[in-house]
Formats: structure tokens, sequence, C-alpha cells
């Protein structure tokens, strides 16, 4: 069998053309490289070199050698990283969620059922990318707003969240005990670029706001605490960081800011989280 260094070898020198550059890239010396490619020929019974006094170049036959070597080693690094990935996968439990409250909620949960297993969550706008993630295997369940067909899904009841907008007690709109978004029409707000579909649903619903995005929730947190503008928390973000004592809350009066959040997972794999729907 032909040994993988001579392989690598070999692809070096169709790439680099020369012994001297091969043995520079691949740290080794020039009558090493020289003995391995004999080597190589002496194994396979064939000529691949034509060789000179100061030079040794690939011949027609060494050409189609050094071609299929490089297909070889892609193959070989193929392998590699197919089971380093499904190692990872072995030891991560991987989950997607159309906005974050359900990964605050989930994420503890899950790291007490699967105690040794890293925790990876993934924050998305768009469900369709959400369920093509779940069908290729890249999560192994999602967090939907609505349950999915129940003849391919599973579908389990799990968290609702309601938003408000947190006004300055000054604001015109500050004594309602409800309002539209579209009331907010021309407002400047501020904004957590990171929450899911709840940053669509606002963008859509109020016409004219200029949104002032923050990427950073600790950040976003200490500006509304001075600022003397609108922005958004609902009951679970609230009962994490409560809003500050000058502003208040104000419940959004529309359908869609009152969600139901739903763990979705294949039906064929649903007994390998029974453990974790019985906790939620």
């Amino acid at each position: 069998m032909v040994e993988t260094y001579i392989i690598e070898q070999l692809a070096a020198l169709a790439e680099y053309k020369t012994l001297s550059r091969v043995a520079e890239e691949l740290h080794i010396s020039q009558p090493a490289l020289s003995r391995s490619m004999q080597k190589l020929e002496g194994e396979l019974g064939v000529v691949l070199f034509e060789r000179s006094k100061n030079r040794i170049a690939l011949n027609e036959l060494g050409e189609i050698a050094a071609y299929h070597a490089q297909k070889v080693l892609s193959a070989h690094d193929d392998f590699i990283r197919a089971v380093k990935e499904a190692d990872r996968k072995r030891r991560t439990f991987s989950y997607g969620s159309i906005a974050p409250a359900p990964i605050w909620e989930l994420t503890p949960i899950l790291s007490q059922l699967y105690m040794g297993m890293t925790i990876s969550s993934d924050l998305q706008e768009r469900e369709d990318v959400l369920v093509q993630g779940l069908e290729n295997g890249s999560y192994g369940i999602i967090v939907l707003p609505h349950p999915l067909d129940e003849e391919s899904y599973f579908n389990k009841l799990f968290l609702r969240e309601k938003l408000s907008v947190l006004l300055p007690k000054s604001h015109k709109l500050a004594k309602r005990t409800s309002l539209h978004l579209n009331e907010l029409s021309g407002e400047h707000i501020l904004i957590y670029s990171k929450i899911g579909s709840w940053y669509s649903l606002v963008k859509e619903k109020i016409p004219n706001a200029i949104f002032l995005e923050q990427g950073e929730l600790s950040t976003l947190r200490e500006i509304v605490k001075t600022a003397e503008l609108p922005s958004f928390i609902t009951d679970v973000s609230g009962r994490k960081s409560a809003g500050p004592k000058n502003k208040v809350a104000v419940p959004i009066a529309d359908s869609e800011a009152d969600v139901t959040f739903w763990c979705v997972c294949k039906k064929s794999d649903a007994t390998q989280y029974t453990a974790l729907f019985s906790a939620l």
C-alpha cells in the first residue's frame, strides 16, 4: 500500500514543479523527497518521471498519477472532516428558534437534561430556514409560533409571550391601557436587532418609524434607561430584566403581538426527546 505521505509529495510535485520548492513547502530534504519518488515507482512498477542531471519532472504517466493522488488526498480530507463532524454532532445538541425568549427558557432545561453536551442555539427570522435545518439534521428541534403538520412532525406546546412597548411616562401614549403598533408611526424607536420574528413584525406594522438598532442587549438596556425614546419589552424578557422605573410598559393590542411558541421535531425522532417534552 502506498503511504499517504508519498501521495502527498507526488501531488505537491504536480503543483510546485520542482524538488526544491516541494521540499521547502513540505519541510523535508530534497534527497528524502527523491527517495520517496523512487519508492513510489518501485511499488507501482512504472516510471513516473523524466530525470536529468539537475532536474526531475513528471512524465505523462506521472501527471495521471498526480491527478489521482490529489483526488485521494481530497477524499482523505473528506474522511477526516466527516468523522469529526459526526463526533461534534454526537456531542452537541443543536436547535433553532424563531424568537429569543424560547432560547432563554429552553437552554437551561437542555443543559440539565443533556449534561456533558454542548447546547447550541440558532436564532432565525424565517420559518423556512428553521424547517429546512430540521429536515437536513442541522437542528434536532425547532421553535415556531405554530405547530407543523402532525403527519410528519411532533409538536409540543411550550411558551406564550406578549409584546409591549416601553414608553417614557411623559409620552402622549403612556397612559393608554393598550395600543396598536401602527399608532407608533413616525416615532424614533430603540430596538434590539436580534429578536427574530419580532423584528420583522414591528418593521412591517409601524410605518414611517425610525428604528435605532442595537446589536448588544446589555448596551440597549443601558440606553433605554436614559433615552426618552420608545422601545420594546415582553412579559418573558421583563421577568429577566424589568424596564426602568421612569417608563411604563403598554401592551400591544395587535393579535400578532401575542404569540404561542411550539417545540417541533420530526415525528420519527420524538421518542428520543421524551424527557425534554416531559420537562416542558
